[in-house]
């Protein structure tokens, strides 16, 4: 008999080991515990080959929700380039290839991207492949713009990044560094246009802080400058910085944009090429500008072709729900709205046929996190139980991004006060979800708020974690119903189908955690 569902995802709840930084070990979490100890629930793998991510990396919001609306495991974009690069098709691309022969022209190739290697937004290993490349087609002048990470790294990681980096400049004896700034800068997705501005008028005007090495921006930041909340300064906020005579991206020069995860490569990106942007500009820049993937619909410079233009989308969970007729509902806050939406319909930007979004406008700077651990995740819980209420809906989808949001702050008590929160909203909307006659599913699309410190060392930890992540089965009739101990985030969304009763298309790979 097909049931409504409500599919709860708590953003950054991982299953970690006791420590003195497990956040959601160390919480207060009565209806968690309550619920853990009642229901049956599963044990599900949100990292490395289970995800579609290499062995050993990361999971992360995009790729948890790809998996989870897609029902199966989605070969993630790293791995799609690196076999690219490795085939050798990545350089002959069109849109590379303009990119390569405007450089040629105008003697200025620009990379521009984040520099680490936990390949959540990029991977270092493309940005080498394209500096090898520019040596390979001796392009005059390399500048590279390097965006510091700090939030899915060590919060101070940036010179051991750009130690490797240098050591490329040398080897392939091409490159500089023309510009320096932390993420919040250039990869903003909260349509704060006044910090991609920022980024922008950097890279173009040569506006912002100067150093004479890109070694002395990041130590004189370090020394000298503190974060938003006035804390010392981290690699995520290093102000947009000009190093030595950089001379800025001029009309007619080549820009690769590198990094690869859509969703905080947009902004900046209309700032280059499109006609109408929302923030400040001087006018729109005559150069050839490529990216790794496809930013959004309207951006058609990019290398690696949509998901669902490879064939590897189709019929997803959301797309069968809608095919039979139901009706479904997606809730969050502004911080994750694009990953429970278009994240779980495979990237789609246009919902389907009988979905309903409501986005929960965020109201902090995600550098006030730490001292607003609640976020939007009450006024999300009221949403949802007044949704639930109407009955109106098949199938339910809420998203707290509170453990993965505070989790990267690096503030173990706001975080443990975030998973209070998460746990205190979950075990209010379970309660509204049953008495309105639907069955809930618990889960997280990986881990964050579970590690915030290494254990051994003490150093505050910033970025998701490789720990799987728990689902829970709750429903009035559970005791009759067994999971299997074990299984993928994928196999999230076969459950729902499965409840829902409808029929698992031949492409959804994974399986219900139900047992028969």
């Amino acid at each position: 008999m097909a049931k409504k569902v409500l599919l709860i995802i708590r953003d950054g709840w991982g299953i970690g080991p006791d420590s003195p930084y497990n956040a959601v070990k160390n919480a207060n979490k009565p209806y968690t515990d309550a619920l853990l100890k009642q229901y049956p629930h599963s044990v599900l793998e949100a990292s490395g080959l289970s995800v579609g991510v290499p062995a050993g990396y990361m999971g992360s919001s995009e790729v948890g929700h790809l998996n989870m609306g897609a029902a199966r495991i989605v070969k993630q974009e790293v791995v799609r380039i690196n076999e690219a690069i490795e085939e050798g098709t990545v350089f002959g691309n069109p849109n590379m290839k303009r990119a390569f022969e405007a450089a040629k022209k105008s003697g200025a190739l620009h990379a521009m991207g984040l520099v680490q290697d936990e390949g959540v937004h990029a991977h270092q290993e493309h940005l080498f492949a394209i500096i090898k490349e520019a040596a390979a087609q001796n392009i005059k002048n390399v500048y590279v713009h390097f965006f510091a990470d700090g939030r899915d790294t060590y919060p101070r990681s940036s010179l051991t990044y750009l130690e490797k980096l240098e050591a490329k400049f040398k080897e392939y004896n091409k490159g500089v560094v023309g510009t320096l700034m932390g993420r919040y800068f250039a990869m903003d997705r909260g349509k704060k246009w006044d910090l991609t501005d920022m980024a922008y008028n950097c890279m173009v005007k040569c506006e912002g802080k100067k150093a004479n090495s890109a070694r002395e921006a990041i130590e004189q930041s370090y020394k000298n400058d503190k974060v938003p909340d006035g804390t010392d300064m981290t690699d995520e906020y290093i102000p947009p910085t000009v190093i030595g005579d950089y001379p800025g991206i001029k009309d007619g020069d080549g820009v690769i944009h590198f990094n690869y995860r859509q969703d905080r490569a947009i902004q900046l990106t209309n700032a280059f090429v499109d006609d109408v942007y929302a923030g400040k500009r001087d006018k729109k820049l005559d150069i050839a500008y490529c990216g790794l993937t496809r930013y959004y619909d309207a951006f058609k410079f990019n290398v690696l072709p949509p998901l669902d233009e490879g064939g590897d989308m189709a019929n997803l969970v959301g797309e069968e729900v809608s095919k039979k007729g139901l009706k479904q509902l997606r809730i969050t806050e502004t911080q994750k709205f694009k990953h429970v939406t278009s994240f779980f319909n495979g990237k789609m930007l246009e919902p389907y046929k009988g979905e309903d979004r409501i986005e929960l406008k965020g109201r902090f700077d995600p550098s006030a996190f730490a001292e607003h651990p609640e976020m939007e995740a009450y006024f999300v819980k009221d949403r949802a139980i007044e949704e639930l209420k109407t009955g109106k809906y098949d199938f339910v989808t809420i998203n707290f991004a509170n453990c993965d949001m505070v989790g990267h702050t690096g503030v173990y008590e706001a975080a443990k006060k975030a998973v209070e929160v998460v746990d205190e909203c979950t075990g209010l909307v379970t309660k509204a979800a049953l008495d309105a006659g639907y069955t809930v599913l618990i889960t997280a699309d990986h881990g964050n708020a579970e590690e915030m410190a290494d254990a051994a060392t003490g150093a505050v930890k910033t970025a998701h974690t490789t720990y799987p992540v728990e689902m829970i089965y709750v429903d009035k009739d559970a005791d009759k119903v067994k999971l299997k101990a074990k299984g993928v985030l994928a196999d999230i969304g076969a459950t729902v189908l499965d409840l829902l009763d409808v029929k698992k298309p031949v492409e959804a790979t994974a399986e219900s955690l139900i047992i028969k």
